[in-house]
């Protein structure tokens, strides 16, 4: 079981409201999602979700671990951006205001800095 996987789809259910609807957002049929959160709740050997017919609700456990879930799952993505070099170089367009003056005693020298940097 691939518990990654299986607390971002535990996740994609509480906050769509549903497993079918998580089905839908993450393009994955109903059985795998309803499946792979049986198999979370298995695995830690305590019930997170209480469904019904038209409902799903989170168990005491299951709020915890959603939160916990949330967490890990922001970190896990942080470490795989910053691992990849995401960070290491600016992206995208820099648009600055200045009074002429200003700008050519203050900000030119940072902006031509700031290109020999990048």
């Amino acid at each position: 079981m691939d518990r990654l996987e299986s607390m971002s789809i535990l996740v994609t259910a509480v906050e769509a409201g549903g497993l079918s609807a998580s089905g839908r957002r993450l393009g994955t049929p109903l059985a795998t999602v309803s499946r792979k959160v049986s198999e979370l709740e298995a695995h830690l050997k305590t019930r997170l979700l209480n469904r019904s017919s038209r409902r799903l609700s989170l168990t005491d456990a299951g709020r915890a671990y959603v939160a916990a879930c949330k967490r890990i799952l922001e970190e896990v993505g942080e470490a795989e951006r910053a691992a990849s070099g995401e960070y290491r170089a600016p992206k995208g367009d820099l648009i600055i205001t200045a009074q002429i003056v200003f700008g050519r005693l203050h900000v030119i020298p940072v902006v031509a800095e700031f290109l020999k940097a990048y």
